[in-house]
This record gives C-alpha cells, structure tokens and sequence, in this order.
C-alpha cells in the first residue's frame, strides 16, 4: 500500500483531522477510524492506541505536514471518513 498517494487521497476526499488534539478527541468520542502519526510524534497515548488502528509515518512530523500540504509540522492525521482512498485496507 502507498501510505503517501493513499493519504493524499483521503486528504482530498475524504474528512480528516490534523494534530494530536484532535487525534485523542476522536478516540474519545469514537469517530476516528484510523490515526497516521509521524515517526516524531510526542503522544505516548496515541503511540500505545489499542482502540483505533494506529500506521506510523516513516518520515518526522514535518515531513507529514509537507505531505499534507501543509505549511506547518503535523504529528498526528485523523482518518474519520476515507473519502475515495483504500488508506483504511492496509
């Protein structure tokens, strides 16, 4: 699976939340179908998520932002809704 295009996708297509606030709220509330954190990421939390399937990034939080597109670093992606990608297959 290519983590990359697969977020992208879901990025533009789909809902997603970014920071690790945002990821912890969605656990507790249940919404989140899957987080993608960077390899950088501070949450010990979110590091040892047991409840929602956790893909860690292989590059550092500001490689995830540049992927995000985003002009800031991101440590934490929340998957709610897919969209059009298959992120959530693999």
């Amino acid at each position: 699976m290519d983590i990359e295009r697969n977020l992208r996708t879901a990025i533009n297509s789909g809902k997603v939340l970014f920071g690790v606030r945002e990821a912890e709220k969605a656990i507790e509330n249940r919404t989140a179908k899957m987080i993608v954190i960077a390899k950088s990421c501070p949450s010990d939390f979110l590091k040892g998520q047991k409840k929602t399937k956790v893909l860690e990034f292989t590059g550092d939080n500001i490689a995830l932002g540049a992927l995000c597109g985003k002009p800031f670093s991101i440590s934490a992606v929340t998957i709610v809704d897919p969209g059009e990608s298959n992120i959530l297959s693999g």
